[in-house]
Formats: structure tokens, C-alpha cells, sequence
């Protein structure tokens, strides 16, 4: 004779334990808070979800249905599960989240549903908030080395800024902002929420400027118990800029950039890249720059030489062809003028070159 299994809760046939049946009715197949909670900051429109303010782009339904969704737990043997949640607003801050989860339960068919009652609320983010208290825990003070830096590198300065910024702000922190920009005798100040959004803004500018960086800092007060500082970055450009002409080694050089304390420059004659040292360079007399060069027509060359016509005084003149400048005979070519005669540029970056 044998013995089969009954459920004992409702005595019907069952495996094991309780039958699929019972099971279902004492299982919970879908765990979610009553009470979800959101954030939007009415500056800047950046929300709080999860303890964090990040930028979804959302609306505040939306917010409330990922707060939602966040929370859900459900039962480890619903099989298939299938999950709606559909958000109504009752007034201007409170909304109605209704949750319902269907699957397949011990061959079952299962279903489960949850009210979830969410709060919308404003508050400004940190960030809003010491922007308009005119917080900064940095000031980069970009300056010259025999003078005030010009004006195209006082702009190209506040552009890199503002780069750099951004992309501070995109890796996560939310204290990059450039709360001002000062015009001071010998060159600008910016002043930043982060020191570590200004060491970077000066870390790019040293690198396409060269130069030197010296930093400080000083303290500020007290916040929550803790010492706060503010650090001072000086960025002194130096004397010579890209696209400066040069007369360094007994060569004309054309500026290209910096490596460390070190000015890569390349010779006009031969292409050569020359290095010359921070001495060098403060020493070395600077001719003009490539951003002020004159354009003339080539009207006769060789391997050499090439003979221009001024496009001033419509005169022919003839100076010495730079290496891998392949123009020919009737071409445009770049100039600069030295001492009576013209310095004729080698090509720039990126433009081809006739073999």
C-alpha cells in the first residue's frame, strides 16, 4: 500500500509540505516601502535619489517611479515576473504609486499589489546653495613672467576654465563651479569651488602654456568641527608663447609648446626640433608671432629659395624656403618681417605638404 502526501493546511494532495495552493496564499510575492521620498533642487533642476544629487532629466513622476522601483523585492520562486507601476498625482507635493507584480507561483498563476504613497519636495543642493553664498575653497592667479599675460591668452585662460570645469563637474564633483572671474593688475583671478577642480584647471593651463605653478593655502575657519582652507594656485605664464619667432642657437626658431621646464621649438631652416632651457628661452629675442603674419604669392623658387612679392610695396623679395614648405609658383606663403627682410613660416600643423 502506499502513502501519499496531503497538505497539511487544507488536507489536499501535496508533494511535499505544503500544496502550491497554500503556499501561495501565505507567501508575500512583492515587498516594497509604503513611503518613498524625492528631491529636486529648484536652481538648478538636479534631483536627489538615493542620498545623491545627480541629473536624470527627469520629471517628477519619473523620479517617483524609480524611487519606486528601487525598493521592490520580490518573492525568490515567482517565476516570469512581470512588474507595473503607474504614478497619480493627488496635490502638488503628494502622488499615489500603485505596484502589482504578476508571474507564475508553483505553476500558479500569481498576482500581488502595493500602494506606495510618495512626497515630492524642493530644497536646494549644496551646490545652488554655496553658489549663492558665495563660497570658494580655491583662486587661481594666472599672471605673466615679464608682464601682464595679453589678451588672447587671458581668454584662452578663461576657456580652458570653464573645460575644465565642466569636466569636473560630469566626473562627479558637484563643488566645480567658477563662482568669479576678477581682473587684478597683472592678469585675472579665478576663483572655484573645488581645490581640486583649481589644481586641475592649472595643471591644464601649465600645460598648454608652460610657465611655473606655485601653491599655498591658508586657513578659513571651521565647518561641522573640521579646519577649512583655501589655497591660493599662482600660474605665471612664461615670456615666450606658441607661435613666437625666435632667434635662439644661431637659428630662427618657431615656439611650438613646452615640456616641463623645457621650450620645444623647430627650426625654420631644417624642421629640427630644438630644446632650449628656461635660461635659453628668457634670454632669446622674440621676432613677431606666427598670429600676426602677412600672406604673400610665391613668383619664383628652387630647392632653397623663394621669391615672394611684399603685398605692400609689390617688391620682390627673396628669402630662404623652410624645410618640408612645398609651395610652389603662385601659392600662398606666410611671413613674418625682420629687420628689412621677411622670415618666410614653414607650413602649419596639419596641412599637407607638396613632395
Amino acid at each position: 500500500m502506499r502513502l501519499e502526501s496531503v497538505c497539511p493546511r487544507c488536507g489536499g494532495p501535496s508533494a511535499l509540505g505544503l500544496c502550491s495552493r497554500c503556499r501561495l496564499e501565505e507567501a508575500t510575492l512583492l515587498e516594497v516601502s509604503d513611503h518613498a521620498e524625492v528631491t529636486a533642487c529648484p536652481v538648478c533642476g538636479f534631483q536627489r535619489v538615493q542620498g545623491r544629487w545627480r541629473d536624470t532629466g527627469g520629471t517628477v513622476e519619473e523620479m517617483i517611479f524609480e524611487a519606486v522601483a528601487g525598493g521592490i523585492a520580490l518573492h525568490r520562486d515567482l517565476e516570469d515576473p512581470q512588474v507595473d507601476i503607474s504614478i497619480s498625482k493627488l496635490n502638488s507635493t503628494q502622488y499615489l504609486a500603485t505596484v502589482r507584480v504578476s508571474g507564475t507561483f508553483g505553476g500558479l498563476a500569481a498576482s500581488e499589489e502595493r500602494t506606495v504613497r510618495a512626497t515630492a519636495e524642493r530644497a536646494t543642493c549644496e551646490r545652488c546653495s554655496r553658489m549663492a553664498g558665495n563660497y570658494y575653497e580655491a583662486t587661481i592667479q594666472l599672471r605673466g613672467t615679464a608682464g601682464p599675460p595679453g589678451p588672447a591668452e587671458l581668454d584662452e585662460g578663461r576657456k580652458i576654465a570653464e573645460d575644465v570645469t565642466k569636466s569636473c563637474f560630469e566626473r562627479g564633483d558637484r563643488l566645480s563651479f567658477i563662482q568669479e572671474t576678477k581682473a587684478v593688475k597683472g592678469g585675472i583671478d579665478l576663483v572655484v569651488g573645488s581645490t581640486q577642480q583649481g589644481r586641475a584647471i592649472a595643471r591644464a593651463i601649465h600645460e598648454r602654456f608652460g610657465g611655473s605653478t606655485l601653491e599655498s593655502f591658508k586657513l578659513a575657519g571651521t565647518r561641522d568641527g573640521r579646519n577649512v582652507y583655501r589655497t591660493s594656485i599662482l600660474v605665471r605664464l612664461p615670456r615666450l608663447k606658441a607661435g613666437d619667432l625666435i632667434r635662439g642657437r644661431g637659428r630662427f626658431l618657431e615656439v611650438r609648446g613646452f615640456e616641463g621646464k623645457r621650450t620645444a621649438c623647430r627650426s625654420l631652416r631644417d624642421g629640427a626640433m630644438v630644446y632650449l632651457s628656461e635660461e635659453e628661452a628668457e634670454d632669446a629675442p622674440v621676432l613677431g608671432n606666427r598670429s600676426s603674419a602677412e600672406r604673400g604669392v610665391v613668383v619664383a623658387e628652387d630647392r632653397d629659395v623663394l621669391e615672394v612679392m611684399d603685398p605692400v610695396s609689390f617688391r620682390i623679395v627673396s628669402a630662404s624656403r623652410p624645410a618640408n614648405l612645398g609651395a610652389g609658383v603662385g601659392e600662398e606663403v606666410e611671413f613674418l618681417r625682420f629687420g628689412g627682410e621677411i622670415l618666410i613660416l614653414p607650413p602649419r600643423e596639419g596641412r599637407g605638404h607638396r613632395e
